[in-house]
């Protein structure tokens, strides 16, 4: 994949995403997340340096070293993953399933609309805290698409059975990028 990580093309290279784009790397995530789940896998670390990118902007998930087959009885305990992009049932060795990785992919979609570190301003031991205690979460940028603001919302729900599936996100980045498309006059969704 030949521009590396999306975390190096965002924070060493400055790259960012217009909307367009940003709602093609976001489709690819969950695509490649949704196949996962559909066979069981958690992948337990989604983050922006597990993100892969080649010249075409194509995204691709890696980084499998934490990923598991779901637990017969669909849940877990162990903590994993990284900081500032784990799920708080994760951080509380509370019992979680594959919705951890909704809210890992929340962080994520914050951090391709902002081009920022998630909580830059805290230590990553801060940031836990933060998620845990007061539910902190990234604050949505006023200019953000009402569509994404509300996935957003919806990825990072305290209660994990209320964040959509990525069956789910697929069919909202579809339909935000025909509203894009259409006020660009571009096709992006085939």
């Amino acid at each position: 994949m030949s521009k590396g990580s999306v975390y190096n093309f965002l924070h060493k290279q400055k790259g960012a995403f217009k909307l367009p784009v940003l709602l093609k790397v976001a489709l690819d995530i969950s695509k490649g997340m949704n196949y996962l789940h559909q066979n069981n896998i958690i992948h337990r670390d989604l983050k922006t340096a597990n993100l892969l990118m080649d010249e075409n902007e194509v995204v691709k998930v890696a980084d499998f070293g934490v990923s598991r087959v779901q637990a017969q009885s669909g849940v877990m305990t162990a903590e994993t993953g990284t900081y500032r992009w784990v799920a708080p049932e994760v951080i509380e060795h509370k019992p979680y399933d594959h919705k951890a990785d909704i809210f890992s992919f929340g962080v994520v979609l914050w951090e391709l609309l902002t081009g920022e570190l998630p909580y830059s301003y805290s230590t990553p031991l801060q940031a836990v805290v933060g998620v845990v205690q007061q539910g902190l979460q990234p604050t949505i940028p006023k200019r953000t698409h009402p569509k994404l603001a509300e996935l957003l919302e919806k990825c990072w729900q305290q209660n994990s059975t209320l964040r959509p599936n990525f069956s789910e996100i697929i069919e909202i980045l579809k339909q935000t990028s025909k509203e894009v498309g259409h006020l660009s006059g571009i096709s992006l969704v085939h």
